[in-house]
Order: structure tokens, then C-alpha cells, then sequence
């Protein structure tokens, strides 16, 4: 690793994708911070959630250059990114590291001096560093960006003129933003409709009854969504849920908010995932975003 001293820590950062051109983090932005959300994280879209890149962003690195990878990413716990931070600016510094070889050379880090990293895992938790310690195998966490733009990240998402990522293992396949709405009148007369990235209807079902704990499937997408039933609406705690390709489950709750395990229901641009309208008494359209990978 040869140091950049130059202050160049945003550019890379930029450059990397972990941050958008207004500085917005690829892991606090739809659909990523759900896709790329590990569960032994906080809840996605939080905050405190960062993402971290590889090779760090103080190392002097080339422009983003497609098709190569420049940078892998993860989101990742704040504290336990801003732990490692410390570490490295505190051996940068002339600090002596901890754990592994002394340095060579005494004194602060100039511009252009380089370091070897190892890796060490004695003492690490094996369940959080599985991707390290087995068969290297991609997990579903890490990715990487396919191409860049100078526009900010927001939601919806829009990937002819945002940033595109595709997750590490998945042949390149770019990471889309998807939608489908559940159109109720009363308590049990359904349609439930699913939308691609641009917005085209791709299929849609419709029931007359749908009781608790029931399940339908809509298809029209790469692959099919899954419906449960969860309880009566109007009551604390019930209400229905989706999943995607058995991997991104959302839940809304009540007649008048959607919630879910990536943050409360409303508004889509603030980060959440799922809104209500209140179309009539006792009607709602509730739309729900969630990551879908291209076609």
C-alpha cells in the first residue's frame, strides 16, 4: 500500500463509489442499504451503518476505470470502521501498530512511503469473518460499482443516470430498484401489482379473499414475489409482508403508516422504503421499493 498524503481521502472515496458526488454513502441509500445490509449490522438505512472500501481510501489509487474493479465495498458498523480508522491514522503517524511486524521506518507516514499488510485472525469472532477464515466464497455482502456519474444517490433510484453497483458473484449483473403495489379495498378484497426499475407493470394478482396467514405469489419478475398475510388490518402489530427471491423481506403494519425492518414507512426520499395513500374509506395503495438485480 503506497500512502496518499495529499488529502485525497473524498476523491477516492468518490472514486470507489462508497460516496456519490453530493457525499450521500452508497449504504444509507435505497436500494443498496438493503441489499447489501449484513444482518449482523444495525437495521439498513441507518446512519450509523458505513461503507468501507478496499484498497483504503488513503492509498493513492487510479481513476475509476470500468470495466475494472477499482474498489471492493461493504457496509459496514460505524464503530467498528471507525475503530480500524484509528488504528491506521495512528500508525500513519508514527505510532508502532499493535499486533503484526514493527515499522521499518521510524516517524510519521510522508507522501509516497508504503507498508505490507498481512491479515491476522487469531482472536477475531469466526462467526463475523467467515468470508475470510472458509473458501473465500462471496456472501452476498460485498460489491463493487460498474459505473459512475456525477448525479447524487436518491429514491427512487434511477440507474441511467446514478451510480450502478453489482454484488461480488453475481456474473455483473447490475443491482435495480423494483416496486410493487398492494391496492386494498376494506379487509380483504386485494390486488397486488409488481413494477420493474422503469416503472412498467409486470404482473399483478387479484383476490376477493385473503385471510390471515395466507400466501399468494405475483409473478412478472425475474423472479417470483411472495405474499403472507399477517394478521387483520386496523389491529397493533398485524398486517402483511413480501419477499423477493426469498432474500429481502419487507413489513407493513396498520392502515395509515408501512413500516419495515429498513426504517419507517414514509417518505421514499428520506431513505424508507414503503408508503400508504389513503385512496378512500377503508382503501389504501401501499408502494413498496426493494432491490431486484437486472435481467
Amino acid at each position: 500500500m503506497v500512502y496518499d498524503g495529499t488529502n485525497s481521502d473524498t476523491r477516492n472515496r468518490q472514486q470507489s463509489g462508497c460516496q456519490a458526488a453530493n457525499g450521500r454513502s452508497v449504504c444509507n441509500s435505497a436500494p443498496f442499504s438493503q441489499a447489501f445490509h449484513d444482518p449482523q449490522n444495525n437495521v439498513p438505512g441507518d446512519q450509523s451503518i458505513n461503507c468501507d472500501e478496499w484498497p483504503m481510501a488513503i492509498t493513492k489509487q487510479s481513476d475509476f476505470a470500468p470495466p475494472a474493479v477499482r474498489n471492493s465495498l461493504r457496509c459496514i458498523d460505524q464503530g467498528e470502521n471507525s475503530s480500524g480508522g484509528s488504528q491506521l491514522r495512528a500508525f500513519i503517524q508514527g505510532d508502532t501498530p499493535t499486533r503484526g511486524q514493527p515499522k521499518t521506518c521510524p516517524g510519521a507516514m510522508q507522501d509516497g512511503d508504503y507498508w505490507q499488510i498481512t491479515f491476522d485472525y487469531a482472536g477475531a469472532d469466526p462467526s463475523k469473518i467467515k468470508y475470510c477464515t472458509s473458501t473465500c466464497a462471496p456472501d452476498g455482502f460485498q460489491f463493487h460499482m460498474t459505473a459512475k456519474t456525477s448525479a447524487p444517490l436518491d429514491s427512487p433510484y434511477n440507474p441511467n443516470t446514478m451510480n450502478r453497483y453489482t454484488q461480488e458473484g453475481t456474473g455483473g449483473k447490475d443491482l435495480l430498484q423494483c416496486s410493487t403495489k398492494v391496492r386494498r379495498q376494506g379487509d380483504q378484497g386485494f390486488t397486488v401489482y409488481v413494477y420493474d426499475n422503469a416503472g412498467n407493470e409486470k404482473g399483478y394478482r387479484a383476490l376477493s379473499s385473503f385471510s390471515n396467514g395466507g400466501t399468494v405469489t405475483v409473478p412478472g419478475l425475474p423472479s417470483t414475489l411472495t405474499f403472507t398475510r399477517i394478521g387483520p388490518f386496523a389491529t397493533s402489530g398485524a398486517g402483511m409482508s413480501f419477499k423477493y427471491n426469498s432474500v429481502f423481506p419487507v413489513n407493513w403494519f396498520g392502515d395509515t403508516k408501512g413500516s419495515s425492518p429498513y426504517g419507517p414507512g414514509s417518505p421514499i426520499g428520506s431513505g424508507n422504503w414503503c408508503t400508504v395513500t389513503n385512496t378512500a374509506p377503508g382503501a389504501q395503495d401501499v408502494l413498496c421499493y426493494f432491490p431486484c438485480p437486472a435481467a
